[in-house]
């Protein structure tokens, strides 16, 4: 399969909300309440990443999508400044998200150094991310970057607690680029 990763335009705002509410449902159901993942609607997030690609600069947020031969999107990855403060680290990358038929051909290692790649080009030289505790098949795949910090934290979606892990880089040049062949991002 050829994928192309290129820069979000806002006209790809209605295949990211698309891809958001469809990633979430296959990913999480099991991980988080069924009512949540039910309840998403795709107007609002539309309306989120019609905003977000609307004021890129606004938000410092910087967003890929990977496309395939046929010119649709099927996962993209977002990206920008740290919005923990507690954490020390410049850059965040805040999501990768597939559709599940393309999970763990590669996409997601591909959107992932894209993002790195922009971060090195806005002069961003450590970053973190965060990814559910029981995301098993995302943590290996983050894993296998070798991060150099990771911590716990309790976070509230909706009315449930859920562990989020953290991982981060506090160089970009120390990132080990292995190879990567299990299921994941």
């Amino acid at each position: 399969m050829n994928i192309t990763i290129r820069k979000a335009s806002i006209e790809d705002a209605l295949q990211m909300a698309t891809i958001n509410i469809a990633s979430w449902r296959s990913t999480y159901r099991g991980l988080i309440a069924d009512a949540t993942l039910d309840e998403m609607e795709l107007g609002k997030y539309l309306e989120k990443w019609n905003h977000i690609l609307t004021n890129p600069d606004q938000s410092g947020r910087f967003c890929f999508v990977a496309v395939n031969e046929m010119d649709e999107i099927v996962g993209y990855a977002s990206s920008g400044k740290n919005r923990h403060e507690k954490f020390n680290f410049e850059g965040e990358l805040y999501a990768i998200y597939l559709l599940k038929e393309h999970q763990g051909m590669g996409i997601g290692r591909k959107l992932f150094l894209r993002s790195i790649e922009e971060f090195k080009n806005r002069g961003i030289t450590s970053f973190l991310l965060f990814v559910l505790s029981t995301n098993t098949g995302s943590r290996k795949f983050y894993e296998s970057f070798h991060p150099d910090f990771s911590a716990e934290e309790t976070i509230t979606i909706d009315n449930g607690q859920y562990c989020d892990f953290c991982y981060g880089w506090s160089a970009l040049s120390n990132i080990v680029f292995q190879e990567f062949s299990q299921d994941g991002a």
